[in-house]
């Protein structure tokens, strides 16, 4: 297939996939509707109606929703080589991490082998950690110096020296995320279309170094100089510069007020760092779906809708989850469709 032909078959099929993504009347009819008709509207009748434990019912939901997804991936990738290619490899990467950190918190809770593998996600080769060997490995440095011979190497790196000098969770966990939103922002800056790609990233960093900065800052009640540290200073509108201001505030609602004018329109009135990722995933997947409209690259597009499906998949799972809990349909409402950023589909 040459360029152009590929260029057009990806957007054809970026515009078929983004008729499936969730507006905001479709939520409310999905929200009306009873668990066995959402159940049966998305093929997991099966799933919910299997005699399993809450907790292994969650993970198999997740899973069938994380499958759906990287059927899109797969098919979004056939027309792609290149760096175009790997960034959207590189993109879907992030679940192998989860599973890396799960593979990690299990093995310092010592479970076994058995219960270590029943916390995983199934992923497609293509980005599948070497599962086996990993939960072979004696200890966490170990299973780190694994993968340093491989596509995860320059996050595993980082992670094993933050873990040799720390020697705690948290600082592991933090260094791994720090370093796959490192590695975003170093693909696309390889990219021929890279301002393109670079707002879309860029956005994705905002929001994430928004939500590390209120939970480091004042729920791990980190200093600025630690928290700092652990953020990527590389955002559309949270430079360098912005960040370090931030990061010297005293309170969660003097950083709000201090944002840039887009993103303190989003999370105005917000009071907890749960409140403000609900405002910010809402936003960001409209935003995808501008890119998805207008954005003439077709790579772009292609990884905008892989965010915003992944959104909605999130979304329907705490949909599934409230009516499987007998959840008040105000409260799920109000999760899904944060009010003050409400509109007309």
């Amino acid at each position: 297939m040459n360029s152009s032909a590929s260029q057009t078959y990806l957007k054809t099929r970026v515009n078929i996939f983004a008729t499936q993504l969730f507006t905001d009347n479709r939520i409310l009819e999905l929200l009306d509707m009873p668990l066995e008709e959402l159940s049966g509207t998305f093929g997991l009748t099966g799933i919910i109606e299997s005699p399993l434990s809450p907790q292994k019912l969650n993970h198999a939901l997740e899973q069938s929703l994380l499958h759906s997804l990287m059927s899109d991936l797969s098919v979004l990738l056939r027309p792609l080589d290149g760096t175009s290619r790997v960034l959207l490899i590189y993109w879907s990467r992030k679940f192998a991490l989860f599973n890396l950190k799960t593979l990690i918190r299990c093995k310092l809770n010592e479970l076994s082998l058995d219960e270590i593998s029943s916390y995983l996600h199934h992923l497609p080769d293509i980005i599948r950690l070497p599962h086996e060997k990993l939960l072979q490995a004696e200890n966490i440095l170990e299973m780190l110096h694994l993968l340093e011979h491989g596509p995860y190497q320059s996050i595993a790196r980082q992670a094993r020296q933050v873990y040799e000098e720390k020697n705690e969770p948290f600082s592991l966990d933090a260094a791994i995320d720090r370093s796959y939103f490192q590695g975003m922002v170093k693909y696309s800056n390889s990219q021929i279309d890279r301002g393109e790609l670079k707002e879309l990233i860029g956005m994705l960093t905002d929001r994430q170094n928004l939500l590390w900065l209120l939970r480091y800052r004042f729920m791990y009640q980190l200093s600025s100089s630690e928290t700092y540290y652990l953020l990527v200073p590389f955002g559309k509108y949270l430079d360098r510069n912005r960040l370090m201001e931030l990061v010297n505030l005293d309170s969660f609602q003097s950083v709000l007020e201090k944002l840039p004018p887009k993103l303190s329109r989003i999370v105005s009135g917000t009071t907890n760092a749960m409140q403000a990722r609900q405002r910010l995933d809402f936003s960001l997947s409209r935003e995808m779906r501008r890119l998805i409209r207008f954005s003439p690259s077709p790579a772009t597009r292609a990884l905008a809708y892989l965010v915003a499906r992944d959104t909605d998949l999130k979304r329907l799972n705490a949909l599934l989850q409230g009516k499987l809990l007998g959840l008040d349909s105000e409260l799920v409402h109000e999760a899904l469709i944060p009010p003050a950023l409400q509109e007309a589909a």
